[in-house]
């Protein structure tokens, strides 16, 4: 509102938003995770959330400290200055599912072109002195050179 525009389409501040970046992910594996059933194992699964949605979600292994996802997912990503919250939780059937630690991916921070191998070391904010172990990564962030009105 009070912004005039031309009689033309504001192509270009449209085009500079959406999609500038293609973020790819592979969740290797977990290392000494807590300990959330009376088992003293967990059931852990992932889940990565962009600018408060959740994007991806990875399977659950159940009853191991340790996990191999080995899983991989792409994202388009619009701006670096928002980081990648990875949640770590425990599976627990018919029951809310127990909170295992959280990390953030700072995308500004990553070298671009290059695949990078990435340990989140996995924290509570309530409990921030506790060990609740780490997840091993391999992310990679490409520029995205397509210019999207060609896709119309």
């Amino acid at each position: 509102m009070g912004a005039s525009c031309p009689s033309g389409t504001p192509t270009e501040a449209a085009n500079t938003t959406s999609g500038m970046y293609k973020l790819e992910i592979e969740l290797k594996r977990g290392h000494n995770l807590a300990i959330r059933d009376r088992g003293g194992t967990s059931d852990p699964y992932v889940k990565f959330k962009l600018a408060g949605k959740e994007v991806f979600r990875s399977k659950t292994i159940h009853k191991n400290l340790n996990p191999v996802w080995e899983e991989k997912t792409t994202l388009v990503v619009d701006s670096l200055s928002e980081p990648l919250y990875v949640k770590v939780f425990d599976y627990d059937f018919g029951l809310q599912d127990d909170f295992m630690g959280s990390a953030f991916l700072y995308l500004e921070s990553l070298e671009q072109q290059r695949t990078i191998p990435v340990t989140l070391v996995l924290k509570d904010p309530h409990l921030p002195n506790e060990d609740l172990g780490s997840l091993e990564l391999a992310v990679t962030l490409t520029p995205k050179n397509s210019p999207m009105e060609e896709q119309r």
